[in-house]
């Protein structure tokens, strides 16, 4: 859990802050507070157009609100109001005002993979190791744009252990797990807003059946922690037409290190899957390397 989560309780109490500052931060409060989802989509400048003060009073209002800057502002509301975006409000990003402002994407995705160094600290990701390590069979599970990090866990995974398999909606295994999974079955899933309802709801059937639970989600609040054996919240970056995923990708890379570090004979399984590669000629690099290297003159 993260206990630095930004909850409307303490964005309420910040703004009221921040507005007894001055004149003009009154204002800003007072537009802030009427129009959140609106302000969680905008750039500094185009609020500060929007209220007719300075983009100078915008930088010093979330300031005054305990905020490093506007961005870092955004980017906590956003966390705590992205579930009321509809598809349409997203095409704010594509608006010349956000185009002159195209760095604030790779703002957010710069601080999340930061908060990485934090996380993969803690014991939760070993605990996660420890989950995926001992599970007979691992289901991967996801729905909609969460799915989409799933083949590549799945295929990192099935090199470094067996049994890896996929459920999501309309797979036979998604309607069958539930029902039928045998002891020793764990789940990992992935689960980001807007939060599937079926992804949530089959979580919950899987739970009354008393499989292991793993989930990567977004915050604290997110409804499947309290269904998870072990979860792991990791940052989305929001400030875009669609969500972008780097700190979940690199996170899911370091996970499949810490498991490969607990199984048994690694070397010698990464080895087979290496001979058979090159038995196969599975990557092209291989014989292209052999074709440079070979003497001329034989």
């Amino acid at each position: 859990m993260n206990d630095n989560e930004l909850t409307a309780e303490v964005l309420q109490r910040r703004v009221a802050d921040a507005a007894k500052v001055s004149k003009t931060h009154k204002e800003i409060a007072k537009y802030v507070t009427q129009h959140l989802r609106e302000v969680s989509l905008m750039t500094a400048s185009g609020l500060a157009q929007t209220i007719h003060v300075s983009q100078a009073s915008i930088t010093r209002f979330c300031s005054a609100m305990g905020f490093s800057g506007y961005a870092d502002f955004v980017r906590n509301l956003q966390n705590l109001v992205r579930e009321e975006w509809q598809a349409p409000d997203r095409l704010t990003y594509l608006s010349s005002d956000h185009a002159a402002h195209a760095d604030t994407l790779l703002t957010q995705e710069v601080e999340n993979l930061k908060s990485l160094q934090r996380l993969s600290r803690d014991v939760v990701i070993d605990q996660l190791a420890d989950l995926i390590q001992q599970a007979g069979q691992l289901v991967l599970v996801g729905s909609r744009a969460s799915s989409t990090l799933i083949p590549y866990a799945e295929y990192f995974l099935s090199k470094i252990r067996d049994h890896v398999v996929v459920a999501t909606p309309g797979t036979p295994l998604w309607d069958t797990i539930p029902a039928t999974a045998e002891t020793g079955t764990a789940v990992l899933a992935w689960v980001f807003p807007r939060y599937p309802t079926a992804v949530v709801e089959w979580l919950r059937a899987v739970h009354q059946r008393g499989l292991s639970i793993g989930v990567f989600t977004d915050r604290a609040s997110s409804p499947v922690l309290n269904l998870a054996d072990v979860g792991v919240v990791v940052p989305v970056a929001s400030s875009s037409l669609f969500d972008s995923y780097a700190a979940p990708m690199v996170l899911m890379n370091l996970v499949v290190r810490r498991v490969a570090r607990k199984l048994p004979d690694m070397a010698a399984r990464l080895h087979a899957l290496e001979t058979w590669d090159q038995t196969h000629q599975t990557y092209f690099n291989n014989s292209a390397i052999r074709t440079l290297t070979e003497d001329p003159a034989e």
